[in-house]
């Protein structure tokens, strides 16, 4: 590494250039966030890069719950405003300068990154006019003593980059007193109230410390065109290899601090930028999936909005994709609809494994296949639909499976060449036996002998559902 100080760049503009009223109002911040009470062992922390005045108090919420820590190391992965290509650069310096003082490059580390991870490129140009670490750094002069960084900014445009420079940045970092930080804000540009629709949905996928899920639930977002949302993550791959990099230090747990946007501080509403301020955390146990953790309130609006999509239907109405009020129909979900007779009959199911779409808009799309386009049933009547009960089932993801480990309350899916077939656990209730259960499936809906599940070959799949339906 080059023996060279990059100079601040963002003082003045983004934050204070004098170092009295820099650390004044750093210091001013830290004592105004609220105290956070954290379990478990912090490893990594997402915070905002915009300038105080509008994301100040996120980020100090963030520093404070940080403040218990020592960390020697602290990895700070911002975005690449200025980059002329794809991937993650590393500052191609001694040590980065703010009004506060030097703060010194880890350079065995920073050499050590360099050469284990081909997408990642030492650059003075990529740093030299980017604010997205920058303005980090007097918050971490203010609460660490004597740590060193590792600044990277990111302009990656695939999911399967990020993933690699994450588990590279972990390799690095493992046994070390270290600590990890995504600098990015959430959505940019839309109108207030599509700001505190989408941001609260992006927030949550990254508590989920899955980069898969973080970058499906940007596409399903982006996909349904809200006005003027020019993206959900300025820093994508910046939080999806944050996400990489705490789950391989043993983080299993995520925590939001704060949901904000540059409207609550005097921003223009019509124009509006948020920001998401949480922490990664190692307690031992793995947080609750979004998806199983749905309130009786959601499963009663999700319940209505599928006999509404019914009915809208046909009457000749289609359902829009749209964005929902409540955040947990933003994200992405697995769903399978079914109707009933109230007898118990069934009278149409279809469905996804693959959690794409969103929560509120698969429900609405499903309700209607289910009802019109289930081949083993005519389509739904108007007149019938009253009679009928809705039951949505949100799936998990399927884990691959043996027989030994097929048993009742789980959904299973078997699969040979292109024949498929997939049970729900409520099937269980009428076909209690293993071995009666599993000849049915394939049989019955993947078009397979009886006893192929038992073969070699033949492709079988897990999965567990979070299920509600209407009173009978």
């Amino acid at each position: 590494m080059p023996s060279r100080v990059r100079p601040p760049a963002a003082a003045g503009r983004v934050y204070p250039a004098d170092a009295g009223t820099l650390r004044d109002t750093v210091d001013r911040l830290l004592a105004q966030a609220p105290k956070t009470t954290v379990a478990g062992r912090i490893v990594a922390a997402l915070c905002p890069h915009a300038g105080y005045d509008y994301s100040g108090a996120p980020t100090a919420q963030v520093f404070r719950a940080l403040a218990g820590m020592a960390p020697e190391i602290v990895a700070v992965v911002g975005t690449a405003h200025f980059a002329d290509r794809p991937g993650f650069f590393l500052a191609e310096h001694s040590a980065l300068r703010t009004p506060l003082g030097d703060v010194l490059v880890a350079e065995s580390e920073a050499q050590q990154l360099l050469k284990t991870c081909p997408s990642v490129t030492a650059s003075a140009e990529a740093h030299a006019q980017e604010h997205s670490v920058e303005v980090v750094l007097p918050f971490l002069q203010r609460t660490f003593k004597d740590c060193k960084i590792l600044p990277v900014v990111s302009n990656a445009q695939s999911l399967s980059e990020a993933k690699r420079f994450g588990r590279a940045l972990a390799g690095v970092l493992k046994g070390k007193k270290a600590l990890v930080i995504a600098a990015s804000d959430l959505s940019h540009y839309p109108p207030l109230e599509i700001a505190r629709q989408v941001d609260p949905a992006s927030l949550e996928s990254f508590l989920t410390l899955d980069p898969d899920y973080l970058w499906r639930t940007e596409a399903a977002l982006m996909s349904l065109d809200a006005p003027e949302l020019h993206c959900t993550w300025c820093g994508k791959a910046a939080a999806a290899a944050v996400q990489e990099a705490a789950a391989s230090l043993g983080a299993d747990w995520g925590e939001a601090l704060a949901c904000a946007n540059s409207a609550d501080s005097g921003g223009d509403e019509s124009r509006t930028v948020g920001y998401g301020a949480a922490l990664l955390l190692a307690r031992g146990k793995t947080r609750p999936w979004p998806m199983e953790q749905v309130m009786a309130e959601e499963k009663a609006e999700l319940l209505a909005l599928a006999r509404a999509s019914v009915l809208s239907s046909l009457k000749g109405v289609r359902h829009k994709p749209r964005l929902f009020d409540r955040p947990r129909f933003n994200l992405p979900a697995a769903v399978f609809v079914t109707w009933t007779k109230r007898d118990g009959d069934l009278r149409g199911c279809i469905g996804t494994t693959t959690a794409r779409d969103t929560l509120g808009n698969s429900v609405a799309r499903y309700a209607v296949c289910s009802a019109a386009d289930d081949p083993r049933f005519p389509a739904v009547s108007e007149e019938e639909l009253s009679g009928l009960r809705a039951e949505i089932s949100i799936l998990s993801a399927p884990r691959p499976a043996r027989p030994e480990d097929i048993r009742p309350g789980l959904g299973v899916i078997v699969g040979r060449g292109g024949r498929q077939g997939l049970f729900l656990p409520q099937v269980w209730e009428k076909l209690p036996g293993r071995d009666e259960f599993m000849a049915y499936l394939c049989e019955h809906k993947a078009g397979l002998p009886a006893d192929a599940w038992t073969k070699a070959g033949v492709e079988l799949s897990t999965f567990t559902v979070t299920a509600f339906a209407e009173p009978r």
